[in-house]
């Protein structure tokens, strides 16, 4: 039975993680206060802590890689290489799911790198590796070491795409999707 007061305290935590989701978005977790987001969504600070506990607990929760799994490893197994290769250099770079623009708004400290850590763990490799155990065609090696592998690679090509090479769009466009596609699809694939 749903209780007069439960609407208003959801609706207060709604506004909470959605007030901290823009906040995070435009500021570093260090340049936001758990008076901002307060602020923000209307509430107090006292009420934030009663529900997230912290601002760091906070922001494990704004922190949402569902979209970008969703992305990443769609379609056909057999083509998860090209799947998740074009959404890795296609993504806006302003994109809330993309790893490396919310590493980019972390304070660098523990607390936001593993917030973010637990995340990925949860929200990307947990869903590739359970893929991987299903459809690939060979069972080596173990699926959470060719999730962890996959994603390193792309994690890699979103850096160098959004931060690490100034010259990324020099590159020919099909070569290196295609480059890039074969080399996660042998990993997810494995081998005999």
């Amino acid at each position: 039975m749903t209780m007069p007061n439960d609407a208003p305290q959801s609706d207060a935590r709604t506004r909470i993680l959605a007030c901290s989701r823009e906040l995070f978005s435009q500021r570093s977790f260090a340049h936001v206060s758990l008076r901002d987001i307060a602020s923000a969504a209307g509430v107090s600070s006292a009420l934030i802590i009663k529900h997230f506990h912290s601002k760091e607990h906070l922001f494990e929760r704004t922190v949402d890689f569902t979209d970008s799994a969703s992305a990443l490893f769609s379609g056909p197994f057999d083509q998860l290489g090209m799947t998740s290769v074009l959404e890795t250099i296609s993504a806006p770079d302003n994109a809330p799911y993309s790893t490396i623009r919310v590493l980019t708004v972390t304070d660098g400290g523990e607390e936001s790198l593993g917030a973010i850590g637990r995340r990925i763990k949860e929200d990307l490799l947990r869903v590739l590796a359970r893929r991987i155990a299903k459809e690939a065609p060979h069972a080596a090696p173990s699926p959470d070491l060719r999730a962890q592998s996959a994603m390193a690679v792309l994690a890699g090509l979103s850096f160098m795409r959004r931060v690490g090479d100034v010259d990324f769009a020099a590159f020919d466009r099909t070569e290196l999707i295609d480059h890039y596609a074969a080399i996660i699809q042998r990993i997810v694939d494995g081998h005999e």
